[in-house]
């Protein structure tokens, strides 16, 4: 499998250049001006041959229909910049009101108005664009899920409506100034390793590097050449590992349903501590399942320079603010990914953010494992095709990764959790897990 089976995308739906399909479009109607011309001295020319008594036909017909095709894919490079210039505009003035700026916010809604006027049809066409972005990881899941329970109800017929109840919950999708009520002192975080390291160099190697067996959080210190530290977290996802396990399912419901900032949260924040980190420091976190949730609340929490958040399979995507570039591994049949409802529509975080997609193939329950697309070395693999990709958009990535290479020394530290008070578990059926081989114990998120 190649990267030409992933999606790419700078956001959910917006991930175009509307000033570029301008230009196209004004470079087509050029041409087909061309085309006119080269038509109309054809057609001389074969009056002239005509004339001569030589039944000769050039070819005028085939220019008429080439500048006629041109100028209808024009039209149509137009109408697409329209619409998502109305999808961005939406998107920028939300932004607005929801920082305060009224001002900027009635300018913004002004010039979408002004296109409205021009184009009646932009809003319907967006709502059908979007309607077919978010259904598209439905239509994978149904596939994946495509096991008849009785005569009549086939599995697959549930993931529309519980896709369409999580994207009505709007749980998936975190907004900025969205924040985690405290709960401290529940964990302890314990050393168990550390070693000198290299800065890593891809996303292949920053997802390698996710802690598995009975570790749950990797630290990376980096010392540049001005003796200043960063620091590189990286997260595992749900573990089965018992009552005192900070890795559960009520971590995983307390993120998800901001109920508090969860043990594993607390935990990841003692291991940044216990290695050297401090408020405001650049910390760039890396995460895997229920990694993607803490990941994801720790780089908006406004405590730390967050450059770079990588999350795999997480249920959630952050808005990120306009310092901080998202790389959003997704499948679009992992179950866990599901519960992100499709993320945001419009492009989140710094210019170059990227939600990178694809679908894993084979049935989830036709298997021999119920969440398939959803373990981490599927995602391991995503990552790979994400490196050799040849999209121009994977360069802000290996920018940022470059940030890192001048670093003097870099050491690794790694941790366990637990809770300090076990409690039962939260009563919540519990997903079949599977020891990967040099990974972490895969979960539903």
């Amino acid at each position: 499998m190649g990267s030409d089976d992933l999606d790419i995308r700078s956001g959910g739906l917006v991930a175009v250049d509307t000033d570029t399909l301008r230009a196209a479009a004004g470079h087509l109607r050029a041409s087909a001006a061309a085309c006119d011309a080269i038509g109309e001295t054809l057609q001389r020319a074969q009056r002239v041959l005509e004339r001569a008594d030589v039944w000769l036909y050039p070819p005028a017909g085939s220019a008429t229909d080439a500048a006629v095709r041109a100028r209808r894919l024009a039209g149509d490079l137009d109408t697409m910049a329209d619409t998502y210039e109305y999808a961005e505009l939406r998107a920028q003035a939300r932004i607005a009101e929801t920082a305060g700026d009224d001002a900027l916010a009635r300018e913004l809604r002004a010039r979408m108005a002004a296109l409205l006027r021009d184009d009646a049809g932009i809003a319907t066409r967006l709502f059908w664009n979007e309607l077919t972005w978010y259904g598209a990881d439905r239509l994978a899941l149904m596939d994946q899920y495509d096991v008849t329970i009785g005569p009549q109800l086939g599995l697959e017929a549930l993931i529309w409506p519980l896709a369409g109840l999580i994207q009505a919950i709007g749980r998936g999708a975190v907004k900025q100034g969205a924040g985690l009520a405290p709960a401290p002192g529940s964990v302890e975080v314990r050393q168990v390793g550390g070693s000198r390291t290299s800065a890593p160099t891809s996303v292949a190697q920053l997802t390698d590097r996710i802690p598995a067996g009975d570790a749950r959080v990797r630290v990376d210190r980096f010392t540049m050449p001005d003796g200043s530290r960063r620091f590189t977290v990286y997260i595992a996802g749900t573990s089965d590992g018992g009552e005192d396990e900070a890795w559960d399912w009520d971590s995983n419901l307390d993120m998800y349903l901001r109920r508090s900032d969860a043990a594993s949260y607390q935990a990841v924040r003692a291991a940044l501590a216990d290695s050297g980190a401090e408020t405001g420091d650049v910390v760039s976190p890396v995460g895997y399942s229920q990694g993607g949730l803490v990941a994801t609340f720790l780089a908006m929490s406004g405590d730390y320079e967050v450059p770079l958040v990588v999350t795999a399979g997480s249920p959630v995507q952050g808005d990120f603010g306009g310092d901080t570039l998202g790389v959003a591994l997704r499948h679009r049949d992992d179950p866990v990914a599901a519960l992100a409802g499709g993320g945001f529509a419009q492009g989140v975080g710094a210019e170059g953010s990227i939600t990178v997609s694809r679908e894993i193939p084979g049935k989830l329950l036709g298997g021999d494992d119920p969440i398939e697309p959803h373990l981490i070395e599927h995602y391991r693999e995503t990552a790979r095709m994400l490196d050799v990709s040849s999209d121009p958009r994977v360069d802000g990535v290996r920018s940022r990764l470059g940030d890192y290479a001048d670093a003097t020394s870099v050491e690794s530290f790694v941790y366990e959790a637990s809770r300090v008070d076990p409690r039962p578990l939260a009563g919540v059926p519990q997903v079949p897990f599977r020891r990967l081989s040099g990974a972490s114990s895969g979960g539903a998120g």
